[in-house]
């Protein structure tokens, strides 16, 4: 039981470590409003919220690279991940 703990947490804190500290730092805008990832608009290079398609309530975010890549893969398969802003 004890070995089944231990690898368990491995398995977690290795997974932190390569998904979050070790990734590199990519700059994302975020839909304040309702958590989505945002995009930047080609046009005028504002960012904008993907369902509202508003550049209001946007804040941008630091985040590692393979955690915004593993949102945008759960998006594909139509699980959608929000993030709650706190102090936006």
């Amino acid at each position: 039981m004890e070995r089944d703990c231990l690898i368990a947490y491995g398995a977690s804190m290795l997974l932190l470590e390569r998904l979050m500290l070790s990734s590199d730092a990519f700059d994302a805008a975020v839909c304040t409003h309702c958590g989505l990832l945002g995009y930047v608009h080609a046009a005028d290079g504002v960012p904008r919220c993907p369902s509202t398609r508003s550049p209001d309530h946007m804040a941008s975010l630091k985040l590692p690279y393979a955690c915004k890549l593993l949102f945008q893969e759960l998006q594909s398969m139509n699980i959608v991940p929000r993030l709650d802003l706190a102090d936006a």
